[in-house]
């Protein structure tokens, strides 16, 4: 068998330097395949992800006005309604048995009822909650921003005691102390 000599290096060993070259750059490009799918499957779920909490917020957005739109066409079907309150007199705490009166007027906005007729039922109701929570009240305790906190007060107990009902609003028409 003669070998060729190929630059002081038979040809044969050339010939597989060669392929063990040729495998190694396949190998390579193998691995760098393998590292840019890879990256390009992260890639794509990290799109997804954002995708999809996008829609997610999209979704709840709409959802959201439609809720809204829906609230408004039911207060649209029952417009709110001003209730007046009878004039009220009441006496207030002083704790030092000295009498303190509070003559007071007042009106409640309420949504989610047919007519002021269907209402009247509740006023008794409404002038109790007035009248025992102005008995449970100090003269001291109505000066200066007192009285923001009394209507404050008043509509939230209103609100919880004519549930089914939306009280929107308290306005105080006349407030007497003496």
């Amino acid at each position: 068998m003669s070998e060729t000599v190929t630059g002081g290096v038979p040809a044969s060993s050339a010939g597989e330097d060669h392929k063990e070259t040729a495998s190694a750059d396949s190998a390579s490009n193998l691995r760098k395949r393998k590292v840019m799918f890879l990256g390009a499957v992260i890639l794509a779920l990290v799109v997804a992800g954002v995708a999809v909490g996008k829609f997610t917020n999209l979704f709840h957005s709409i959802r959201s006005d439609v809720t809204k739109q829906t609230k408004e066409a039911g207060s649209m079907l029952h417009p709110p309604i001003i209730l007046g309150i009878p004039t009220l007199v009441s006496n207030l705490d002083s704790g030092d048995g000295r009498t303190v009166y509070v003559k007071l007027t007042a009106k409640v906005e309420i949504v989610g009822a047919k007519d002021a007729t269907s209402l009247q039922d509740s006023v008794p109701v409404i002038q109790d909650i007035f009248q025992t929570y102005l008995h449970e009240t100090r003269p001291q305790d109505i000066r200066g921003n007192g009285i923001y906190r009394l209507r404050e007060a008043i509509l939230r107990r209103l609100q919880a005691e004519l549930a089914p009902l939306q009280v929107t609003n308290l306005y105080l028409v006349e407030f007497l102390v003496q």
